[in-house]
């Protein structure tokens, strides 16, 4: 594509949506100068020069970063604090900065192809793991190469906008989207990014409908072309008709009204039609998600993923690393539950030196529960953290993987040590904290009955437990078409779960994607769950939803359903019954 394609015709491109909501106006290019580093010297005479120069720049770069997050913090409070001190980290990591002065003495390079081949190296290793959000860290260690360079140069960036626009840019840092006038940003379009990047949990955390265009558009559109940008479908349309404005318009007034009524409810309860509570959790794995799990009133976190902490650091992070993280959390969320899970390595959350890519069914394998008990030292450094944590707020610790007793045995052998220890180093801790057990393994679910002699409370975890039920690995392509948990199988499993703990006065929660899937709530509801974690983003509509049913009906459906053999049959029941209740909710927010 090049700019002699684009005509006065309207042209409709297809993008990856990021943040929800619709943004009609003039195109603002953001394009920080690019600076060519193979038409410089490489090669330097003085090492020691450099270095300085090197300091001296990431010093700015320093004060670049702490000026945008006083930005931030005045604006928006704490609500991107972590976000910015994930940034700045990147600065204070010994270990970066002496590989950036070792290529400088050694190789004799300057400051500024040194920092250029180490940060392309480090970003290079992020993108091809296999954790989508770690992969996204890619762009923050992009952004700050070009930072650094950008300092070396003594080049600033203009971020003065004068009017109303929709901004596109190859890519955009946290500290280019905090720095634009609020006022005046109608959208932002990227050429690289995803959905876990730190710009686009900026662009949903400020309600910025966002897109991700794959086309280069930021060196194709010029400034003040008309567009419309769809941040549900990924659609961008240049040169819209005035009938497409005003078909847009209507979308946008519409998403508007529909959101101001979802989140006039926040404050409410949640309950079903006949009054019955139902407690609605959310699913997290990074602090910087705290303010939507509080924006959309949720009753705590059911689900605090750790696996993300060891991936940052790409090994494991010391004890007082993970101690100050489940404080933050715990405080913040006070006195709402926490639920956090020990770490579940392996599978595709993989750490060189301790998970291994040569297992031939790494699902199966050694991961979660059976890496921590065999790794007895870093189980231990964890359960220290959060007990130690735990006198900030209302803690439960949760186990992934379980498929046997004796690994809840074992488990609380290690946290008698872990209390024993941190009594004779009188440091505070809150007595019994919960120990719960994830049911994602058919052993587990088969075997609820023995388990509930050894565990507090439970949560289910549907993907994993539809993968093992069914033996199919949702990430092969040439399988994946029949991973369903509506399967009538799966749906046994999970009821016979859910009776079960509530027999035996047994909390039980269901965390996993089913959760938030419209035409599973009646029939989770029916099965008797009164509790549902998912993504903050859900729970207005799923709150919605649940207001508009009551529990006999869901006790009919899903005794109904149960006779059922097809999933074809469940789900085409299900639809038509949310259809005639009037509920089929449109989940406009994208997960």
């Amino acid at each position: 594509m090049n700019k002699k394609q684009w005509s006065v015709d309207e042209v409709i491109i297809n993008g990856l949506a990021t943040s929800p909501g619709f943004a009609i106006g003039p195109v603002y290019i953001f394009r920080p100068q690019v600076i060519n580093l193979l038409e410089l010297e490489e090669h330097i005479e003085n090492s020691a020069e450099e270095i300085r120069h090197l300091n001296k720049a990431m010093r700015q770069v320093m004060k670049q970063l702490v000026y945008a997050q006083k930005i931030s913090e005045t604006s928006y409070g704490e609500k991107f604090t972590d976000i910015f001190e994930s940034q700045k980290s990147f600065l204070h990591d010994e270990f970066l900065i002496k590989e950036i002065t070792d290529e400088i003495h050694k190789a004799r390079k300057s400051a500024a192809h040194s920092v250029s081949k180490i940060l392309s190296e480090k970003s290079e290793y992020f993108i091809n793991l296999e954790n989508t959000y770690f992969r996204e860290r890619a762009f923050d260690i992009l952004d700050l190469k070009q930072k650094i360079i950008h300092a070396l140069f003594g080049i600033g960036i203009d971020y003065q906008l004068t009017n109303p626009s929709i901004v596109v840019a190859e890519s955009l840092s946290p500290t280019d989207t905090i720095h634009f006038n609020r006022k005046f940003i109608l959208g932002f379009i990227t050429d690289k990014g995803g959905k876990t990047s730190h710009a686009t949990i900026l662009a949903k955390g400020l309600q910025i409908p966002a897109v991700i265009n794959g086309n280069n558009l930021s060196h194709i559109l010029k400034n003040e072309i008309m567009i419309i940008m769809d941040g549900f479908s990924g659609q961008i349309i240049i040169n819209p008709t005035t009938r497409t404005v005003q078909r847009y318009e209507h979308k946008k007034q519409a998403y508007l009204a529909q959101k101001e009524k979802l989140f006039s409810d926040a404050g409410r309860e949640s309950k079903t039609a006949d009054m019955v509570p139902v407690e609605l959790l959310a699913n997290v794995e990074f602090l910087h998600e705290i303010p939507e799990v509080l924006r959309h009133a949720a009753g705590g976190v059911g689900l605090f993923r750790t696996e993300s902490i060891f991936l940052e650091h790409n090994g494991e992070p010391d004890e007082d690393t993970q101690f100050e993280i489940y404080r933050k959390l715990a405080k913040k969320l006070a006195p709402h539950p926490v639920t956090i899970r020990t770490i579940d390595l392996g599978g595709d959350k993989l750490i060189e030196g301790y998970t291994s890519k040569d297992e031939l069914n790494p699902f199966l394998g050694w991961r979660a529960i059976r890496f921590c008990l065999d790794r007895p030292a870093v189980f231990k450094n964890q359960l220290r953290a959060i007990y130690r944590a735990s006198v900030f707020g209302n803690v439960q610790i949760l186990l992934p993987m379980i498929s046997s007793l004796e690994e809840i045995i074992q488990t609380r052998e290690i946290i008698t040590v872990v209390k024993e220890e941190l009594q004779a180093e009188n440091i505070a801790f809150a007595g019994d904290i919960p120990l719960g057990v994830m049911i994602e393994t058919p052993a587990a679910a088969i075997h609820i009955g023995a388990l509930c002699d050894y565990a507090d409370f439970f949560s289910i975890g549907t993907n994993d437990l539809t993968q093992y039920v069914l033996a199919i690995d949702r990430t092969n392509d040439k399988v994946s078409h029949s991973f369903n948990t509506f399967h009538p199988a799966v749906l046994n499993l999970v009821g016979q779960v859910i009776r079960t703990a509530n027999e035996r006065k047994r909390e039980v929660t269901l965390c996993g994607e089913f959760a938030s899937v419209p035409e599973a709530i009646p029939l989770l509801l029916g099965m008797g769950l009164r509790r549902f974690s998912m993504n903050p983003f859900s729970i207005p509509y799923v709150r919605r939803q649940i207001a508009g049913l009551n529990i006999a009906e869901c006790e009919a459906i899903y005794s109904e359903i149960s006779t059922y053999h097809l999933v074809s049959e469940i789900e085409q029941k299900m639809a038509g019954f949310l259809e005639e209740k009037g509920l089929k909710v449109v989940y406009l927010i994208e997960e």
